[in-house]
């Protein structure tokens, strides 16, 4: 009985040994195993975040690092394969991932070619210094603060040339209102007609045909007026020298074979060559009838009566000749006894 009682002392003894064994020894065996994996965890030549200073330091130390590894090809290949992916800096508030491809490029071909060992080391070493001067200058810029716009608007919006500025007036209001009211309503008008696929092709087939009838009619208007002006200044350049005499002549041969329009023509040029003789108008052959017109109401050389009787008696022969000549009137043989009655008034004593 007292056997049994020591048997079961010791299993108890046992079991509370083996219990404190584990509350000692499992706080020291859980951070042991997490860094073990937050090691195994973490990518093999992981670089660190630099900021510009000490990348810049970096640097310099993988510079002389290179200088000193030059000296053999183990050390070139060990060096190298030291090196991380790619650098992780930041500058300016903002990260940025600088690779070693062109590092590790150069050392490759420093380790594998000895013959040109010294060319590649310099080339990198070079690579290195570029990149800490550019690091230098990066780090020198100071970032634009977010108001620099704003004082930049300001500073160009308070010089005199804008002092003068204005805000929209109440018509501009009022305009611009009216203008959105007309749009809504277009935008209602054709909603309406969305449903209505044939409607709406004929508003577009008939709006497309008069913007077309429009255009052509513009087109065609300017070329009249421009075979009109250029058939006047053709006839004015091709008007001959002629007697008032030999001008009614003309005037009444055109008569005699009903082209009363040729006819007004003469008739007209028979007053201004009568005008021109009697030195009322100077000849000058590049003036136009209304030209000629305001020429003879500024003459001083007949008395004011006799001005006043022919400078009616001309106005009515240009009138009548821009009509039928330039207008293309039908002229009659009305017109043309009207136009030798005024010829007669101009001082054409007429048989």
């Amino acid at each position: 009985m007292r056997r049994k009682t020591i048997s079961i002392s010791c299993s108890n003894f046992l079991c509370r040994l083996r219990l404190v064994a584990v509350i000692l020894f499992v706080p020291a065996i859980i951070p042991a195993a997490a860094t073990s994996a937050a090691q195994a965890a973490a990518p093999p030549g992981a670089s660190p975040t630099y900021d510009s200073q000490s990348f810049v330091a970096e640097l310099a130390r993988l510079r002389a690092a290179t200088e000193s590894a030059s000296q053999s090809t183990d050390g070139l290949r060990s060096f190298r394969e030291s090196l991380p992916p790619a650098w992780q800096v930041t500058a300016n508030n903002r990260l940025f991932t600088v690779p070693t491809d062109l590092l590790v490029a150069q050392l490759v071909k420093a380790e594998r070619q000895p013959d040109i060992r010294a060319e590649k080391v310099k080339q990198a070493l070079d690579y290195l210094d570029a990149l800490a001067s550019e690091t230098v200058s990066l780090s020198a810029q100071n970032a634009a603060p977010a108001d620099s716009a704003r004082r930049k608007l300001n500073a160009i919006l308070s010089r005199p040339e804008y002092a003068r500025a204005v805000k929209d007036t109440w018509w501009d209001k009022m305009r611009s209102r009216i203008s959105q009211m007309l749009v809504d309503a277009v935008e209602r008008i054709f909603n309406g007609l969305v449903g209505q696929a044939s409607l709406g092709y004929v508003l577009l087939w008939i709006a497309a045909s008069a913007a077309v009838v429009f255009v052509a009619y513009t087109i065609f208007r300017r070329w009249v007026r421009a075979a009109k002006a250029e058939e006047m200044a053709l006839q004015a350049a091709a008007i001959p020298v002629r007697s008032w005499q030999q001008w009614v002549y003309s005037a009444r041969e055109s008569a005699a074979r009903a082209d009363y329009r040729m006819a007004i023509h003469c008739a007209y040029w028979a007053g201004i060559a009568r005008l021109q003789e009697l030195g009322t108008i100077s000849p000058d052959r590049a003036k136009t009838p209304r030209e000629y017109l305001i020429s003879l109401s500024k003459s001083k050389v007949v008395v004011p009566e006799t001005l006043a009787i022919r400078h009616k008696a001309l106005h009515m022969l240009t009138a009548r000749l821009e009509k039928i000549w330039y207008g293309y009137q039908i002229a009659t043989e009305a017109d043309f006894r009207d136009s030798l009655d005024q010829l007669e008034a101009l001082g054409c004593h007429l048989p």
